[in-house]
């Protein structure tokens, strides 16, 4: 597959840093099982796709499962509930940074989702999917297209789950209709719970959109069960059109949003250590309007680990000389770089010709190549693979109320002055990425309309 690569550095000019994203024919070494067992399925650990939890602990469990269907996730969690073992879910790639997928102690059980990943069913003309909640977000949106249809809004990153997004209450960006919350678009769910000795000690409930429980189970941090199955209720296939739009900062705190009122799927990444913020003007088109474009987002495609290992090596030198002038130079670059590469979004899959591009729906709203292709030994990998020197960063996540953003942005501005170089930390690892989520009526879901700011700075290197 084709796939691409850099490394910019403050010593590279944007043009030749732009030079450097080569277009190589090359393969990619997926991110390998978050589960490892020393005798098949017995004595085993798990973490997330960054290598750690938080705590920097090792988490342990005496048994794996790995369920292919629904009548063998209940006899895990029932045999699990018989001996009286604590049950944690794990997904395919855990990309969940909190340690959500560890049981407590030793003698936990694991019971991964990787094999419950079909499409159990459509009803295109009601709108309807029934997925199993072990299936990525690449190919769900992947089958709901071909099947003419759309999940309006997602996560960016096709590397979730759909119980993993569930569970977690992961989102897209938009103020519009139902919002950005994978979960409001849920009428129906299948979970499999722990249950008396009568009852066979694991049954399956099944709830369906009128059922008050619904808003309980779609969002439930993995500590009521463990998903099943999905149905959604999605939208006819349709396009969208991005246009990206990088300027200065001064204005920020006024538009942000009013800018998220305007466009469907507006996002904004402000990188306040540069004073600039980058503006992802993004709305829905006919699925008749011409374009074939695609979003394949530089940072999650596969890059060759001796570039991640230059990379985190000058990111280290900086943080270790305090140089945050220098960090402010370097994402100066690389950020200008991306510009130029229009952030990894093509016209026809393969070029980009200019603004805006407009492309189906499952072709724009998640990106994540990085995934596919066969085992290469490691000479490329995703840019935070645990198992090469690459990424790794502490990141912050919180939800701003729309009627307060205004005084956070002007805040964080005037720390900044204080010392004007000090969030280039944040900058160099693409800013302050703030989407726009809307208020739901699931228990765990957002209580009101607010930006969530995700914010990514330099970790320390031991894992």
């Amino acid at each position: 597959m084709l796939e691409t690569k850099f490394f910019c550095s403050s010593s590279s000019p944007a043009l030749i840093c732009l030079t450097s994203l080569l277009i190589l024919a090359v393969t990619s070494s997926p991110p390998e099982s978050p589960i490892k067992c020393a005798s098949v399925t017995t004595n085993c650990t798990v973490t997330n796709s960054y290598g750690t939890y938080p705590d920097r602990t090792i988490c342990r469990a005496a048994h794996a499962a790995f369920p292919s269907s629904e009548v063998e996730l209940v006899a895990a969690l029932a045999a699990a509930a018989r001996a009286g073992r604590k049950v944690k879910a794990v997904t395919r790639y855990v990309h969940s940074i909190p340690k959500l997928s560890c049981p407590d102690g030793e003698d936990g059980v694991l019971i991964s989702t990787q094999n419950l990943n079909r499409v159990v069913g459509v009803d295109a003309s009601a709108l309807l999917m029934t997925v199993e909640s072990g299936m990525l977000l690449r190919d769900f949106v992947k089958a709901a297209g071909n099947a003419g249809l759309a999940l309006p809004s997602s996560p960016y990153w096709m590397g979730v789950t759909v119980g993993g997004m569930l569970a977690t209450g992961a989102h897209g960006s938009s103020l519009w209709g139902k919002g950005s919350s994978v979960h409001d678009y849920v009428v129906g769910i299948r979970i499999v719970t722990p249950a008396s000795s009568e009852d066979g000690w694991a049954v399956v409930r099944s709830i369906v959109a009128e059922d008050p429980e619904l808003d309980a189970v779609k969002v439930s941090l993995g500590v009521l069960g463990i998903i099943s199955q999905v149905t959604f209720k999605l939208q006819p296939l349709f396009k969208r059109s991005i246009r990206h739009e990088q300027r200065s900062d001064a204005d920020l705190a006024n538009v942000t949003v009013a800018f998220g009122q305007q466009y469907e799927f507006a996002d904004v990444t402000w990188y306040p250590g540069n004073r600039m913020a980058l503006y992802r003007k993004d709305n829905r088109v006919s699925a008749n309007a011409f374009g074939n474009g695609l979003y394949n987002f530089l940072g999650f495609r596969a890059t060759a680990s001796l570039v991640l290992a230059a990379d985190r090596t000058t990111e280290e030198s900086l943080e270790a000389l305090g140089n945050a002038d220098g960090k402010c130079a370097d994402a100066t670059v690389v950020n200008g770089a991306l510009a130029l590469a229009a952030y990894g979004l093509t016209n026809n899959g393969v070029l980009f010709t200019g603004y805006p591009v407009v492309g189906l729906q499952h072709r724009m709203q998640a990106s994540g190549s990085c995934l596919n292709g066969p085992e290469d030994g490691l000479l490329t990998a995703c840019p935070w693979d645990p198992r090469v020197k690459g990424r790794f960063f502490h990141q912050t996540a919180f939800c701003v109320p729309l009627l307060k953003v205004q005084d956070f942005i002007l805040q964080v501005q005037k720390l900044r002055d204080l010392h004007p170089s000090a969030l280039c930390n944040a900058d160099i690892n693409n800013g302050i990425v703030m989407r726009y989520v809307k208020a739901s009526s699931a228990y765990l879901g957002k209580v009101e309309d607010c930006v969530d700011s995700i914010s990514r700075t330099t970790a320390a290197a031991t894992r």
